[in-house]
């Protein structure tokens, strides 16, 4: 299945041609973030469709747009 992704901050250069990501049907946010080969200490946030999501196993459906939020610093 497809899912739409947007990819924040420094993370931006990672983003998929198309701004898309194939993955199982079933696929998790784990499993997303997996498949962009983001370690789970490299994302602060996520959202699916616009809604913050706690739960990096819940399971994303076609078309859902995930957006990945990295940490932010400063001083």
């Amino acid at each position: 299945m497809r899912i739409r992704l947007k990819l924040m901050g420094v993370l931006k250069s990672r983003t998929p041609e198309g701004g898309a990501l194939e993955v199982p049907d079933g696929a998790t946010i784990e499993d997303a973030l997996h498949a962009l080969g983001l370690a789970p200490q490299a994302t602060h946030a996520v959202t699916v469709n616009g809604q913050l999501e706690r739960d990096r196993r819940r399971a994303l459906a076609p078309d859902d747009e995930l957006t990945i939020i990295p940490p932010v610093g400063g001083g």
